[in-house]
């Protein structure tokens, strides 16, 4: 798990750890609880490179490994 965690690091997963931080120390400042749970969930999603915590909503679809093509037969009419 901790070497998935270093790989495929994008821009958006760099932006959704930044705001978590940003987040994380408003709420800190502030003593927000609302702060604190919006942060954690953007550190989590950097982190743990997720789109959506829930059920996976978000998530890609997955590519396929082989496509395969079929052929085919047309029939004309007339």
């Amino acid at each position: 798990m901790s070497g998935s965690l270093l790989v495929r690091w994008n821009w958006l997963r760099v932006l959704r750890l930044g705001l978590g931080a940003a987040f994380l120390i408003e709420g800190w400042r502030s003593g927000s609880g609302f702060a604190y749970a919006i942060g954690a969930l953007f550190a989590m999603q950097g982190v743990l490179n997720m789109g959506c915590p829930l059920l996976g909503a978000c998530a890609a679809p997955s590519v396929r490994a082989s496509a395969t093509t079929e052929e085919v037969s047309f029939d004309e009419v007339k």
